[in-house]
This record gives structure tokens, C-alpha cells and sequence, in this order.
């Protein structure tokens, strides 16, 4: 009677250890291929040489509207809001020294195609550039001692922010501001996941 117990028993166990793998296979392939594919993650992203030359930062908010954002603006599908933050306890000379039309111009140029007219869906630019306020008593950034001010560019999909690019330029030079809005436009570019 012992006998029959016992290969009853390693019976029993080989089963249970059969049902474990075949449940442990299932998961995992389950995890992988079923369910993985549905979530969009965030690849590294090397930063490129132009946001290493002077403080930048970015921020990505949603990266599948992101992905998809990228062929709105390529097809010219988008729209420019721009404005100036003015020093407040400084003499104010960013609005006599650049209009906003050419730094419209310099955003056009960095994207490569022209804004479409009349267009119901649109991927909208937000930027600001900020003055350093020098003088200002209550400036906690000690960031941008020596540079003239910041361009901060938002990008949005109706009104939901997707990304966000902040740079600094160090002389009110308008080649400069040139360069820091193309690097603006390379890394929202480099920002979007490759599929």
C-alpha cells in the first residue's frame, strides 16, 4: 500500500510541477506581447551637444502625444504665440532689440516649413523670452549671472502640454537667439521616440 501512495505522490508532484511552468511561460509571454505593446515608454534620450553649451532643460509631459505631434509639425500643421517677459528692475530693451516677427521667423526657419493657414487642428508653440532682470532683489536662480535671458518654448496639443524646452542666451545677439531656438526645435525632434 506504501508503494502505490508513493507513486501516487511523484505522480502528483511532477503534475503540479508541470502546471507551474506551463502557468510561468504563460505569464511571461502574456506580459510581453499582449500587454507591453500597449504602453508607450520613454527612451533614453542622449542631450544634444547645443543644450550642453549652456543651461537647458526639458521636460516631457505626455510622450505619445509627443510622438504623434511630430508629423503635425512637419506637415506645418501648427501655430506660433509668442511673448515677451520684460525686466521689471531693469531698464526693459528686449522688445527694441528683436520683434517677435523675427523670432517667428527663426522658429519657421528651425522647423522647416511654413505654418498652414485656416487649419481646425493645430499643434500650438508657446514661447517666451525672458529678460534677466539683473537688479531684481527677489531672484532666486543663480543659474544666469552673466547671461542676457532665456527663451522658454511650451508645446501643446489643443490646450494639453506635451513638451517643454528651457534655454538660456548669453548676449543680446540675434544669431544667438537663432541658434538656442534651432536647438529649441532639435530637441523637441530628439525628444520623440523613434518608432
Amino acid at each position: 500500500m506504501s508503494k502505490t501512495r508513493r507513486q501516487s505522490l511523484i505522480v502528483n508532484n511532477f503534475f503540479t510541477l508541470a502546471s507551474i511552468v506551463m502557468i510561468s511561460i504563460v505569464i511571461v509571454l502574456y506580459s510581453k506581447f499582449i500587454v507591453g505593446d500597449k504602453n508607450v515608454t520613454k527612451e533614453e534620450v542622449t542631450p544634444l551637444s547645443c543644450e550642453k553649451e549652456i543651461f537647458s532643460t526639458s521636460k516631457v509631459y505626455n510622450q505619445k502625444l509627443l510622438n504623434d505631434s511630430i508629423k503635425a509639425l512637419d506637415k506645418g500643421f501648427y501655430k506660433l504665440n509668442g511673448q515677451y517677459v520684460k525686466s521689471i528692475h531693469s531698464k526693459s530693451i528686449i522688445e527694441e532689440f528683436i520683434t517677435l516677427n523675427e523670432i517667428d521667423s527663426f522658429y519657421i526657419e528651425a522647423i522647416s516649413s511654413k505654418p498652414k493657414e485656416d487649419i481646425n487642428k493645430f499643434l500650438t508653440i508657446e514661447y517666451e523670452i525672458i529678460e534677466n532682470d539683473k537688479k531684481d532683489p527677489n531672484k532666486k536662480s543663480k543659474e544666469c549671472k552673466i547671461c542676457s535671458g532665456s527663451i522658454m518654448t511650451s508645446f501643446k496639443a489643443d490646450k494639453t502640454e506635451i513638451f517643454r524646452f528651457y534655454i538660456d542666451f548669453n548676449l543680446y545677439d540675434k544669431d544667438e537667439i537663432k541658434r538656442r531656438i534651432d536647438c529649441t526645435i532639435k530637441a523637441y525632434e530628439n525628444n520623440v521616440k523613434k518608432i
